[in-house]
């Protein structure tokens, strides 16, 4: 069967689809997380799930840890007519990270920022009567999701937690591309991953079953691990 592609561009999808399914699910790509974080011993870890698909691989590495798992929440910027490319992202509270501004007129700008931190403020607003309380001086930080593409959301959140007083701020994913984001290796102390595939499609790609993930099984999963 032919794709219509260029051999070399058939050959590199190709290549990259062999490694479909290298992960049943969310949970146990955190679970196979869990043990290479173990083993790097993070002093006085707290575990920041990325909502939603975050939470459920950040769930069994708090539990494997025996510290405490909080959200760390950010939402991308786009433009309506093309909801798949980063322009940037925001935190609830506003801190923000500029990749397109340039790339819009200042309406339309203004438009997506407020959309993003209105979608983040709310969701945040979900986990907030459940969230732990912690004393984050000197503890290590680790951020989850369950792949990085763009990074933006991982990258302004690390950028945030970065004037807090925490010891150190690590990344723990199953998945992310070869070529790390700037944005991300910046501000990061330790990465984790588990695949870094040169050819990089999606993360989905990498998981048996990836399904979307409501808000309310986010955040059972995340009431259940605090428990």
């Amino acid at each position: 069967m032919s794709l219509g592609l260029p051999k070399t561009i058939l050959e590199e999808v190709l290549l990259s689809m062999q490694v479909l399914g290298v992960f049943e699910d969310r949970h146990d790509a955190g679970c196979q997380l869990a043990e290479l974080i173990v083993r790097a011993k993070p002093t006085n870890p707290i575990v920041y799930g990325i909502p939603r698909g975050g939470i459920l691989v950040a769930a069994p590495i708090a539990q494997q840890l025996g510290c405490p798992l909080d959200v760390a929440i950010a939402k991308k910027i786009v433009l309506p007519i093309n909801p798949e490319t980063a322009l940037g992202a925001i935190t609830s509270d506003g801190y923000m990270l500029d990749m397109g501004r340039q790339y819009c007129s200042p309406s339309e700008w203004a438009h997506a920022v407020h959309y993003a931190r209105t979608k983040a403020d709310g969701l945040l607003q979900s986990f907030q009567p459940c969230r732990p309380q912690l004393e984050i001086a000197d503890t290590t930080a680790i951020l989850v999701d369950d792949g990085i593409a763009t990074g933006a959301t991982i990258a302004v959140i690390a950028a945030a937690m970065k004037t807090l007083p925490y010891r150190e701020i690590w990344l723990a994913a199953p998945v992310a591309p070869l070529r790390m984001p700037k944005a991300i290796a910046s501000r990061i102390d330790n990465i984790i991953l588990l695949e870094r595939p040169e050819v990089f499609v999606s993360v989905s790609y990498f998981y048996k079953h990836f399904p979307e993930v409501t808000t309310e099984e986010a955040l059972a999963c995340f009431q259940m691990a605090n428990s």
